[in-house]
């Protein structure tokens, strides 16, 4: 899909910048399987939202929406999951695997204060929320399908 023309100024933070401009890059961030309310208000979240995304698709993580993150926003092609470890994630699971999926979660705005390997509540919390927004079945359990979706970005394509 191609992104619409971007217009100045970037959109950063701070102080807050507010209008539909900021709405429509959320709500495309949104649309990308981002955890951000689009909102309209470009403050910390959506600076740290920015940021992440701009890490995981190679640009410049500064955080601020310029014309190259404008376009990527509705252009860039998703990023590929890390392989799934083969065996579920839950409560009481620990190691490298469960660290793994913690950093990609909170990276994507499903906040994980306990960034430890450790599967505990907090994790069960996280990841039934996150599933509970994508539309996967809630159980709190990372699976394939739900290790997939912590990187899984809708990316509309346009007709050829």
């Amino acid at each position: 899909m191609q992104a619409p023309p971007f217009k100045p100024p970037k959109l950063s933070y701070p102080p807050i910048m507010k209008g539909p401009r900021v709405k429509q890059w959320q709500q495309q961030m949104r649309t990308r399987n981002w955890n951000i309310e689009p909102d309209g208000q470009f403050g910390p979240i959506s600076r740290r939202t920015c940021a992440n995304f701009q890490t995981e698709h190679g640009l410049e993580a500064d955080g601020v929406v310029d014309a190259a993150t404008w376009k990527a926003t509705w252009e860039a092609p998703p990023v590929d999951p890390e392989p799934w470890p083969e065996e579920d994630l839950e409560h009481g699971s620990e190691g490298a695997h469960v660290k793994t999926w913690e950093r990609q979660a909170n990276r994507r705005g499903w906040r994980i204060k306990n960034i430890d390997g450790y599967y505990d509540d907090e994790d069960v919390r996280v990841c039934k929320q996150m599933q509970r927004a994508l539309g996967l079945p809630v159980t709190g359990i990372v699976d394939y399908e739900t290790w997939n979706a912590t990187w899984w970005e809708n990316v509309p394509t346009s007709a050829a």
